[in-house]
């Protein structure tokens, strides 16, 4: 007897089938995952129909579940042979011209979860370029186009796969899109009649002008309870039959298959494999953070080196924040806070940050020259100029196209710890309209709730979010924040800050860089536990009470504040539980920002 072996590059959805366990076990040891072959780096063009392959990314719709055949018979007419069949993992049954179904025998139907999954909105460039080289496959490269090869089940009125009409405009609108609102041109239909939809509207990012990529995503597993926004990363067998495109669907008989979908929700829900693949999943992991620097995590070892890391990240930020030590204190806890606990309304650790006071008359383009350098420090981000314009035209909020019956993404649609950077330094004169107050109004109610709001039309849903929002301003921020940090610049930085971006580039290099950027993922990871002994804390609120009166009240939100605060400045120190110290630095820390409040000058830089 032929020893069992379990080699994934050629595994089929039969065999796995076959001995389902056994496969779904050994792959949980494989200790080399990048052996199975990721779509996010690698073309699906060049893998095979029914191959095992993984997709990694943010779960962004969900539509309705869809009935399959799990098992049904087939009948041989020219040997009268019969079979017993599995409509498992894959979307086209393989059946032979001299081969039927029997639908009366043997026929076993079932439902499976189809969502759309995109890759990680605002992934940064260094994250995509390790994952790149963790998992790009070059031996694909010699592979043959594998999705101009059709099933041999392929529907007849089929004529002709989508990479020969990717290019003929007449086919399918690629026009540009990027710039265009998305609920424009969600479809067109040309002069022989044939409806065709935009690339963009097909694709359906959350962040405009951002490269991504999308996948048809369908779970087997009720028990996976995956919501919209989950990071994931799927393993599952590749469809690419390009007789799955909606524009290629046979017309149905309406009195024999009456059907509710219009001619556009069955393009949108089946775009062109070769544009979207789709991914019948064999299991499904739920991820915490999408950092390639962070495989295993351990809580001992991470807390022991992130006081090191916190100097060099301390220091670079102190020279871009133009000698301020404090405002770099401040902005490093921004940057390692997280949610950690939603109780009632309150979503606990949520730490927005509004730096103002920026050298905007003599560095115009301070904002982003610091956003430059912070998405080299974090995993994912994304920068916002809060011009007039923007929020006047931008989509900031998911919508449901109940044409399409599908979520019409929007900006705020973000999975968990992207670092949302919104820049009112580029505010001009100008005339709100109602599309504008509605996004500043959404942009207002996620920062203080960490709920962005979904609109279905005939109701708001909302969703939970976990956001971190860095404001930047001249003056105090328009949105509302948790921690307000006039920025005091040192007038020698003030006149050589090109050369400080310069300097802060020549030191970043990348052995510390990739410290940074692991101390900032771990730190969020971390458990960290409240001590039972915080007389510290009870004896100095009280003696804050006692000195408070009429014009500075303090009060349980103030206290709140501050032990929000001194969980980021433990942490930062590797601490998972709160000292005297900390609490002390915390202390020293909040009094020094409310007296820049307090005597705030006006800008002259």
């Amino acid at each position: 007897m032929l020893e069992f072996t379990f080699d994934f590059d050629s595994v089929s959805p039969d065999l796995w089938i076959s001995k389902e366990e056994a496969f779904k076990e050994n792959l949980l040891k494989l200790s080399n995952w990048s052996q199975i072959p990721l779509l996010n780096t690698n073309a699906s063009h060049k893998l095979s129909d029914g191959k095992l392959v993984r997709f990694r990314g943010m779960v962004q719709d969900m539509h309705n579940h869809e009935f399959y055949f799990e098992k049904f018979e087939v009948f041989n007419t020219t040997t009268n042979e019969v079979k017993i069949k599995s409509g498992k993992y894959c979307d086209t049954a393989h059946i032979l011209e001299n081969e039927k179904i029997n639908y009366t025998e043997n026929l076993k139907s079932a439902q499976r979860q189809a969502m759309v999954v995109v890759s990680l909105p605002g992934l940064s460039e260094w994250a995509q370029q390790i994952e790149e080289d963790q998992n790009y496959l070059k031996h694909l490269d010699q592979q043959p186009n594998s999705s101009k090869r059709l099933s041999s089940n392929a529907n007849t009125k089929l004529k002709r796969s989508y990479d020969e009409t990717e290019n003929d405009p007449e086919a399918m609108d690629i026009a540009d899109a990027d710039h265009l609102n998305k609920e424009q041109r969600t479809a067109e239909v040309m002069d022989n009649g044939k409806i065709v939809v935009s690339r963009e509207h097909l694709l359906n990012f959350p962040l405009p002008d951002v490269p991504s990529k999308s996948c048809i995503v369908k779970v087997y597993d009720e028990s996976e309870n995956l919501k919209i926004n989950d990071m994931i990363e799927v393993v599952g067998f590749l469809s690419i039959d390009p007789v799955l495109s909606g524009e290629f669907q046979p017309e149905k008989n309406s009195f024999l298959e009456p059907d509710s979908d219009t001619d556009v929700e069955t393009i949108t829900h089946n775009p062109p494999p070769s544009l979207v693949p789709r991914l019948h999943a064999v299991y499904v992991k739920k991820l915490d953070h999408c950092n390639p620097l962070v495989a295993d995590f351990n809580q001992v070892a991470v807390l022991k080196e992130a006081n090191s890391a916190r100097e060099h990240l301390l220091k670079a930020l102190t020279e871009l924040l133009l000698g301020d030590q404090l405002a770099a204190e401040y902005l490093i806890c921004h940057l390692i806070a997280c949610v950690y606990l939603r109780q009632d309304t309150l979503a606990l650790g949520q730490f927005c940050l509004n730096l103002s006071n920026l050298p905007t008359k003599k560095y115009p383009n301070y904002a982003k020259q610091l956003y430059d350098i912070i998405k080299q420090f974090v995993t994912k981000s994304y920068y916002l100029p809060l011009t007039i314009e923007n929020l006047n035209t931008m989509a900031l909020l998911p919508k449901k196209d109940y044409e399409c019956n599908r979520l019409t993404s929007g900006i705020l649609q973000l999975s968990k710890h992207t670092h949302l950077i919104l820049d009112e330094t580029k505010m001009e004169q100008g005339r709100l309209d109602s599309m504008g107050v509605s996004n500043l109004t959404a942009l207002g109610s996620m920062i203080t709730t960490q709920k962005v709001e979904y609109d279905f039309k005939y109701y708001k849903m909302e969703f939970d979010s976990d956001i971190p929002v860095l404001l930047l301003s001249e003056g105090k921020s328009l949105l509302p924040s948790d921690y307000h940090v006039p920025l005091r610049p040192e007038e020698s930085s003030l006149e050589i800050f090109d050369a400080i971006v310069e300097a802060a580039t020549y030191y970043l290099k990348e052995e510390i860089m990739n410290t940074i950027r692991k101390y900032l993922t771990n730190l969020k990871l971390v458990k960290y536990t409240i001590s039972e002994d915080l007389q510290f804390v009870e004896d100095d609120f009280i003696e804050m009470r006692s000195k408070s009166d009429a014009e500075n009240p303090v009060t349980a939100d103030d206290l709140h504040r501050l032990l929000v605060l001194a969980r980021l400045v433990s942490l930062s120190r590797g601490y998972d539980t709160l000292n005297k110290e900390c609490w002390d630095i915390t202390r020293k820390m909040e009094s020094e920002r409310l007296d820049r409040i307090k005597n705030r000058v006006a800008p002259t830089f």
